[in-house]
């Protein structure tokens, strides 16, 4: 017998025309638990429907300028998924931008900089916002950073750029960085036009500069040098933003502040994959233990001959370089993957874990867990679980690092 639909379906109007395909598969995810209809229109005309009438909106840039301001649909509840500066009536979604800054600052603290800079796409409040997060953290540790130009200038809807004298400003300004330096771009884009340009300077990424951006979009794979970014987990933004949406249109008051949704972690790649050491030796045994570490059988005797050093010698100028033993690194770069697995993998059985950073036997990885983290595997586990807002379904299988990942994802 064919189906028979309902008639009480909700329409929501998906304002936009271009969607980040995490966005609406956030949105989705929670029409599908509401019983929606998503109207989807705007995706491929650019133009609000006229005429329309429905249950709400998610607007997500781009749209229209005036479409939150001045809208073709009053006392329709609406919702913006946008980082663009809105009137403060406008219900919003967004990242924890804050957030996303200070785990940059920490990303690039643990690899030993000193040097820092900010490569902002925009003068927005996003971009401020951002910044301000990066700051602070770096400020606790005792840091600052330079500003370096927008990678775009922007009057209203109206694009100021001039490409040429923006890239000159910007190789002027990555020359006089102090080496080794660490730069957080807003976005991927931005972060694939720093390590452009860097080639231009004949800086080498990521040796000389290391970049990190924002998004862990497909540019981080098409760039020259494979980008580390921030997921800024855009999925459930959407995910959340359709949930306010569907309280306000059941009658719930609008929040007064942004909805702010963490970042979900850091994805490294070759662009930030070092750590800033001074000492050529060093350097390339850090890069034979990130790339060996899931070795049960690594030795301090192992990594010294991979890079014709005494072991000694070798111990003494990691210890120099780095403050910690070859050990201790080891062990910390093993507890961070295995920390990240246990997040992202919720129903992986702990001594299979321990199996793929390297450590033989769940009861060793517990205790070295435990030491570590002051917490064992499954509490770890339980608390990350309850820090995130919702769980992911349908995670991929385990194996290698995923997205191109390093094993020292953070």
């Amino acid at each position: 017998m064919a189906r028979v639909l309902e008639g009480s379906s909700r329409k929501v109007l998906i304002a936009t025309s271009i969607a980040s395909r995490e966005y609406l598969r956030g949105i989705a995810r929670r029409a599908r638990e509401c019983d929606w209809h998503l109207v989807t229109d705007m995706m491929f005309t650019g133009v609000p429907p006229r005429g329309w009438k429905g249950s709400g909106i998610l607007a997500l840039l781009p749209h229209p300028p005036d479409l939150l301001t001045h809208s073709p649909w009053p006392g329709i509840p609406c919702v913006a998924v946008t980082g663009a500066d809105l009137p403060a009536t406008v219900p919003r979604v967004d990242s924890d931008h804050g957030a996303i800054g200070r785990s940059a600052a920490d990303h690039f603290l643990e690899r030993g900089y000193r040097s820092f800079a900010w490569a902002p796409f925009l003068n927005d409040a996003a971009n401020r916002d951002r910044l301000s997060g990066f700051q602070a953290r770096l400020a606790e540790h005792g840091c600052e950073c330079r500003e370096l130009a927008p990678t775009h200038s922007r009057i209203g809807p109206y694009w100021q750029d001039n490409w040429a004298e923006l890239r000159r400003n910007l190789l002027a300004e990555l020359q006089r960085l102090p080496r080794p330096a660490a730069v957080l771009a807003f976005n991927d884009c931005a972060a694939a036009n720093v390590v452009d340009v860097c080639r231009d300077a004949g800086l080498a990424v990521p040796e000389d500069v290391a970049v990190l951006g924002v998004g862990n979009s497909v540019v981080c794979e098409t760039s020259p040098v494979p980008l580390s970014s921030v997921d800024d987990d855009p999925e459930e933004i959407g995910y959340r933003a359709a949930g306010l949406l569907e309280s306000l249109m059941t009658g719930a008051e609008a929040p007064v502040e942004t909805v702010r949704v963490p970042p979900k972690g850091i994805v490294t790649r070759v662009s930030t994959d070092v750590l800033a050491v001074n000492d050529p030796r060093v350097s390339r045994a850090l890069y034979y233990i990130a790339e060996h570490y899931r070795d049960p059988m690594l030795t301090v005797s192992e990594v010294a001959s991979a890079v014709s050093m005494s072991r000694r010698n070798l111990e003494r100028s990691f210890r120099q370089e780095t403050g910690r033993t070859i050990n201790e690194h080891i062990m910390s770069i093993r507890m961070r993957e295995a920390s990240r697995l246990l997040k992202t993998h919720p129903r992986v059985k702990s001594a299979d874990i321990a199996a793929l950073v390297g450590i033989p036997g769940e009861g060793t990885f517990f205790r070295a867990f435990r030491r570590h983290f002051s917490m064992s595997p499954r509490t770890h586990r339980d608390w990350s679980a309850q820090s995130c807002v919702s769980s992911r379904p349908n995670e991929p299988e385990l194996g290698a690092a995923s997205n191109g990942a390093s094993p020292t994802a953070a």
